[in-house]
């Protein structure tokens, strides 16, 4: 690596990001190493799935599941939508019953959301799937594994059979070999969102733009021309680093919940937020490594980083950042433990496209830069300007 890059590396991993402060709802996950957070998220959903009672409800718990007037634009069902469904539909339930359902989603969103973000959020991570695999009455009700290297991806799973009173016996099976239809317990976070600290004062791109640009504009159409995961249909992902002239501003990790298959995707999401950037860049991937969404943005901030000085003058082409995984792997910097547990699941491949848009380019429909992607944008106009109104 030369002297000017391995320069610029550290100053940007200096400036980046701020040291993170303890969430105290969250001490007990911190302590954990990334291996032990993910199972303490599997014996919670091990729990929630026994609390359930799936040898008494697994029909009903199928027929929520797949209630279209109930699911999210992913087609998920919220657990926390689940107490207030009990209380309407199934009014025999008792209180006692409610309230520990109730208490078993809190807890298994409080550890997801530590495991995901280090910190609470506002929105449920945790989520029902109905995945098709072959009709039955008595589908199988599980989690997908932690994909592991140079092996198939794996589902830990029981059904109603496999139950007895307040306990479970799982089984793991390979996806593939799955001979009945499933409703997974699966957890997608939407947006998170970490700012950089300036080295050097903002300008307004409003008076340097040729035109007044909209404040933000949403995703559409989104056209995967390769994908690698079949089976999770697929778990899409887009990374933006915002800037204000050469200086990187803001970062977002955004999850497509509706990219579910190679092809068109059609769907709204609300992509690129401008507040006060000039530029976008947009590195689209695939994850079905269960990393996470923290760990996500920041191996991509750092890969994106170092993309762009090895593209010199010009802006990044997708082989540029995942060549940069490789320099990251090589541990040139002080990260913690977790970053390069994580950074060893993601693989060059997962990274899909790239493509660098300025505020003044009005097209709607954006080829990425190798054109194994496209994307459909609609630009729209907005009174809100603060960070908080934002996000």
């Amino acid at each position: 690596m030369n002297t000017r890059l391995s320069l610029f590396i550290a100053l940007f991993l200096s400036l980046s990001f701020p040291p993170a402060f303890a969430d105290k709802e969250c001490s007990d996950i911190d302590a954990l190493g990334l291996k032990e957070k993910q199972q303490r998220l599997t014996d919670m959903k091990q729990r929630f799935i026994e609390t359930l009672k799936p040898w008494k409800h697994l029909d009903h718990i199928r027929k929520e599941a797949t209630n279209p007037a109930q699911l999210d634009e992913a087609g998920d069902l919220t657990l926390q939508s689940i107490p207030e469904i009990i209380q309407k539909n199934y009014p025999e339930v008792s209180k006692t019953i409610q309230e520990d359902i109730t208490q078993q989603i809190e807890e298994l969103d409080r550890v997801a959301d530590c495991f995901h973000f280090g910190k609470r959020s506002k929105e449920s991570l945790m989520k029902l799937r109905y995945r098709k695999v072959k009709d039955t009455d008595n589908p199988y009700i599980g989690f997908l594994l932690p994909k592991e290297r140079d092996q198939p991806r794996k589902a830990e799973v029981t059904s109603a059979s496999s139950c007895r009173d307040k306990h479970c016996d799982f089984s793991i099976r390979n996806v593939d070999d799955l001979d009945k239809d499933i409703i997974l317990l699966v957890h997608r976070p939407a947006r998170l969102s970490t700012p950089i600290m300036h080295t050097k004062p903002i300008v307004d791109p409003n008076t340097t733009a040729t035109e007044r640009l909209p404040e933000r504009a949403y995703l559409l159409e989104l056209n995967l021309q390769r994908v690698g995961e079949c089976f999770t249909k697929p778990e899409i992902y887009m990374h933006l680093t915002y800037y204000n002239g050469d200086q990187p501003i803001r970062e977002d990790t955004i999850e497509i919940p509706w990219a579910k298959e190679k092809g068109v995707n059609k769907g709204k999401t609300e992509l690129v937020i401008w507040l006060n950037a000039d530029s976008v860049q947009l590195t689209l991937m695939e994850n079905d490594w269960d990393i996470p969404f923290r760990l996500i943005g920041k191996i991509l901030s750092r890969a994106v980083a170092i993309g762009i000085q090895l593209a010199s003058a010009s802006y990044p082409e997708i082989g540029h950042i995942q060549n940069a995984l490789g320099t990251l792997s090589n541990r040139s910097s002080s990260e913690e433990t977790d970053f390069y547990d994580a950074l060893d699941r993601m693989n060059a491949d997962d990274l899909l496209d790239t493509v660098r848009l300025q505020r003044t380019n009005v097209q709607s429909y954006v080829i990425m830069k190798t054109g194994v992607v496209k994307m459909t944008l609609m630009p729209v106009y907005t009174l809100k300007t603060g960070l908080n109104d934002e996000l």
